[in-house]
């Protein structure tokens, strides 16, 4: 008898800008929480990202927490090679069952698959930013410095979903029926 099919759940990520902005990117839920969600994005067209490029195909992970200053997307392309991180500066974050909301404080942070951590977009940032928010730019900054760090902790919280190699059945994936 073959296993049952894993149910695919969608959930829809709210990223809102500082002047009041948003995009929706429909995705599929991998992991939702109170505190920590885990998403699926399929690249729809190839971009260009700092010095990374990141081909038609490839699929982004991405992960969200409501305790920290920022959000990481992983990249994989089509033959499952990590690309690097992507780590925007985050504050507001929440998780819900349908929904990820999210406050993009501009800045990013690229990180190569060798580590190098690369802020991006720093002159983007309003020079006058809320307190809160510029506590939060400072932290998250702080934290994403250490890009050999952000990238193994971004391939370990993903690796039981790149493990079970996406199969449509969905056995040995988290969540799956035994």
């Amino acid at each position: 008898m073959p296993a049952p099919k894993r149910r695919r759940m969608t959930i829809v990520e709210i990223k809102r800008k500082l002047d009041g902005r948003m995009q929706r990117f429909t995705c599929e839920a991998l992991e939702v929480g109170g505190e920590r969600a885990i998403v699926l994005y399929r690249v729809p067209r190839g971009v260009t990202l700092g010095e990374l490029t990141i081909p038609s195909g490839s699929w982004s992970y991405g992960l969200f927490w409501a305790d920290r200053p920022y959000n990481v997307y992983l990249w994989v392309d089509p033959a499952g090679a990590t690309l690097g991180a992507y780590c925007n500066v985050a504050t507001d974050t929440s998780i819900a069952a349908g929904t990820i909301d999210w406050l993009d404080l501009e800045a990013d942070v690229l990180v190569t698959p060798d580590g190098r951590a690369q802020v991006l977009d720093l002159a983007e940032v309003p020079a006058e930013l809320a307190p809160r928010h510029r506590a939060a730019l400072d932290d998250a900054l702080a934290r994403l410095r250490h890009g050999p760090a952000v990238l193994a902790e971004a391939e370990g919280v993903v690796a039981p979903y790149r493990r079970c190699g996406r199969r449509a059945d969905g056995a040995g994936c988290p969540g799956s029926t035994p």
